[in-house]
C-alpha cells in the first residue's frame, strides 16, 4: 500500500484552492495507477485534469494545479503535425516556464511553492534528460549558474526579453534555437520514454494538437492548390502563434449609427474557465450597410463568366437512390436476394436487380459571413483586404443567383460584448439585385472580432432553412478578439464551441482564413475545415473554387 495523500480525499481543498487562485473550478480525476505514483505526471486537455491517485503530500498536488491552471490562463494549444519530437520537448519546456513567471508576476506567492521541486545541480552530465532537468531550474532562476554551454544559453535567450513573456511565439522562437543546437550534438532522446522534470509539471499533452487528421490528397491541377502557402524554411520560429492582433480604440458611434443598430438576439458565451455557457451574455445588434455605388464587374468579364460556369456546375443536389432497375451502375442487394428466393421456389427471377442514383436539383443553403473588423483595411496590392472581400463575394453571390442556389451574405464586427454587429447585405429569400450589390460596396472594416456569437446567429439563419446542405462559409484575415476580453483564449474556446453546436446541428462551418495558416483556427474549425489564402490578392478567384469544392 503506498503512503501519502490520496487524490479523492484532498480534491475539495485542491479544487477551492485553484478557484481561489483562477476564479474556475476545474473538474479532477485520478491517473490509473502504473508503478511508482512519482513517476506519473499530470495531464491535461480542455476539459479535464488527471492527477496521480496517490502523491507523498498536498504541496505537489497544489504545486500541480497550479502549473496546470497557468497553462489554462496563458498558453494555447499548438500543431504537432509534423514536428519532430525534440522540438515538441523543448518548447514545452519553455512553455512551461513562461507561464510559471506570468504566474508569479500575478501571485508571488506561487515561487514558495514551485522552488522547493527545483534541486538539480550543475553536472557533467550530457543525457538529454539531465539536460532538460537542468534547463527547467535555469528558466525557473535566473540567479542559478549551470554552466554548460546549453543550458545557459538557453537561460539568457528566456531572461533578455521579459517583455516578450507574454506572447506564446516566444516559446516557439526560444524554443525552435535551442532544440536546433541539442539536435546538432546528436544527443538521443526517448520521446515516448521522456519524463517531464521537475514532477509536479504536466506531460505537456495538453499543449499539442495530436488529434488533427490528415490533409486529404489534392489532385495536380487543383485550383486551390494556388492558395495554399508554401513552407519556407526560417532560421527562428514563425509567429503563427495563434495570437490575435492588437484591437485599435474603436471610434465613438455617431448618434445617427446607434439610433440605425436593431437589437435582435441575446446568446450564450463559452467560459472555458468554468466549463459552462454564460446565458444571453452577448447582444447581437444589426446594423444596414450604408449604400454605396455597385462594384464595377465589367473590368473583367472572363472571370465573372467562369465563376458562373463553376457554380452552376457545382453537383449540390439531393440524391435520389432508384432501386429495382434492369440497368444501373450497382447492384440491388434485396432485389438479388428476391430474384434468387424466386429461383430457389422454382418461380421465374425478376430480372430488375440494379440501382442508379439520381440527381435532379440543387439543394443547397450557404451563408456566406465576412469578417468586417478593423484589421481587414489593411493594404493588399492596389487595394485593402475589405475590398478584396467585397469583390469576391460580389462575384460568387453572382453566380450563386444565376444558377439559383439558395444563399445568404452578411457582415459581423464587434465593439464589446453589447454590440456585436451583424450587417445584413442579402437575406434567404432575397434577390442579389442592385439594392444587395450596394450594401455590398458599403461594407466599411471597424472595431474588434468576437466570433462565436456570430457563428450561432448565422446558425441559427441557416437552420431555418429546408434544405439537405447547409454551408456557413466564414472569411476572415483575423482570429477572434474584442477590446473587453484580456483573455485572448476565451474567444478562440467560445467560437471553437459555436462550431461544435452547429456541426451538431448538421451545418458545416468552414473558414477560409487571409493571410495564411494560422494554428488557432484549426483549433476553431477543425485541420480539414481552414483553408488558408497566402496571397490574398488571388481571393476573387480562389473563393469561387473553394465554394464548388466544398459542395461539389
Amino acid at each position: 500500500m503506498t503512503s501519502g495523500i490520496a487524490l479523492a480525499g484532498a480534491e475539495r481543498r485542491l479544487k477551492a484552492y485553484v478557484t481561489a487562485l483562477w476564479g474556475f473550478d476545474p473538474p479532477l480525476r485520478a491517473l490509473a495507477e502504473d508503478g511508482d505514483p512519482m513517476a506519473a505526471r499530470p495531464r491535461f486537455d480542455a476539459h479535464l485534469v488527471r492527477l496521480p491517485a496517490v502523491w507523498p503530500g498536498m504541496d505537489v498536488y497544489r504545486a500541480a494545479l497550479a502549473h496546470v491552471a497557468a497553462h489554462r490562463v496563458f498558453s494555447r494549444p499548438w500543431p504537432a503535425k509534423g514536428l519532430k519530437p525534440l522540438l515538441t520537448i523543448v518548447v514545452s519546456l519553455v512553455e512551461d516556464a513562461r507561464v510559471e513567471h506570468l504566474a508569479m508576476r500575478r501571485f508571488p506567492g506561487l515561487r514558495r511553492l514551485w522552488a522547493p521541486f527545483h534541486r538539480v545541480e550543475p553536472s557533467g552530465s550530457l543525457m538529454a534528460a539531465d539536460l532538460m532537468e537542468r534547463l527547467a531550474r535555469a528558466l525557473f532562476d535566473a540567479e542559478h549558474h549551470d554552466g554548460n554551454a546549453w543550458v545557459d544559453k538557453g537561460q539568457h535567450l528566456f531572461f533578455e526579453r521579459p517583455d516578450r513573456w507574454d506572447d506564446p511565439a516566444f516559446s516557439l522562437t526560444v524554443g525552435g534555437i535551442l532544440a536546433n543546437e541539442l539536435g546538432k550534438t546528436r544527443v538521443q532522446i526517448n520521446a515516448k520514454g521522456h519524463r517531464v522534470d521537475p514532477p509536479y509539471r504536466d506531460d505537456n499533452a495538453g499543449l499539442w494538437l495530436y488529434d488533427t487528421p490528415p490533409e486529404p490528397p489534392r489532385d495536380a491541377d487543383d485550383p486551390l492548390e494556388a492558395a495554399r502557402p508554401e513552407r519556407v524554411e526560417e532560421d527562428h520560429a514563425d509567429r503563427r502563434d495563434g495570437l490575435p492582433e492588437p484591437v485599435p480604440a474603436p471610434a465613438p458611434l455617431a448618434v445617427a449609427e446607434t439610433a440605425a443598430l436593431r437589437p435582435v438576439a441575446r446568446y450564450p458565451e463559452w467560459d472555458y474557465r468554468i466549463g459552462l455557457h454564460r446565458p444571453d451574455f452577448v447582444q447581437l445588434v444589426e446594423c444596414d450597410p450604408v449604400p454605396a455605388p455597385p462594384l464595377d464587374m465589367a473590368a473583367d468579364p472572363w472571370l465573372a463568366g467562369r465563376v458562373r460556369a463553376l457554380v452552376r456546375h457545382a453537383v449540390v443536389a439531393r440524391p435520389e437512390r432508384l432501386r429495382r432497375q434492369r440497368e444501373g451502375d450497382r447492384l440491388d442487394l434485396d432485389a438479388c436476394i428476391g430474384a434468387a428466393a424466386a429461383q430457389r421456389h422454382g418461380h421465374a427471377p425478376d430480372t430488375r436487380v440494379y440501382q442508379w442514383v439520381r440527381r435532379e436539383g440543387r439543394d443547397l443553403s450557404v451563408l456566406l459571413l465576412l469578417d468586417t473588423s478593423h484589421s481587414t483595411n489593411d493594404a493588399v496590392g492596389d487595394g485593402t483586404v475589405l475590398e478584396l472581400e467585397r469583390r469576391s463575394a460580389d462575384l460568387l453571390a453572382g453566380a450563386l443567383a444565376a444558377a439559383g442556389d439558395r444563399f445568404a451574405l452578411a457582415g459581423f464586427r464587434s465593439d464589446g460584448r453589447e454590440a456585436v454587429q451583424w450587417l445584413p447585405v442579402k437575406r434567404f429569400g432575397d434577390p442579389y439585385d442592385e439594392a444587395a450589390r450596394g450594401r455590398l460596396a458599403g461594407l466599411d472594416g471597424r472595431w474588434s472580432t468576437r466570433m462565436g456569437a456570430a457563428l450561432r446567429h448565422g446558425g441559427r439563419e441557416l437552420g431555418r432553412q429546408p434544405t439537405l446542405r447547409r454551408l456557413l462559409l466564414l472569411v476572415t484575415d483575423g482570429e477572434p478578439s474584442d477590446i473587453d476580453c484580456p483573455d485572448p483564449r476565451h474567444l478562440v474556446e467560445d467560437a471553437r464551441k459555436a462550431v461544435q453546436e452547429l456541426s451538431g446541428r448538421g451545418i458545416d462551418v468552414v473558414c477560409v482564413a487571409l493571410g495564411g495558416d494560422r494554428p488557432t483556427l484549426h483549433h476553431i474549425f477543425g485541420f480539414r475545415n481552414v483553408l488558408p489564402v497566402d496571397r490574398v490578392e488571388q481571393l476573387p478567384e480562389i473563393l469561387p473554387a473553394i465554394y464548388v469544392r466544398l459542395t461539389g
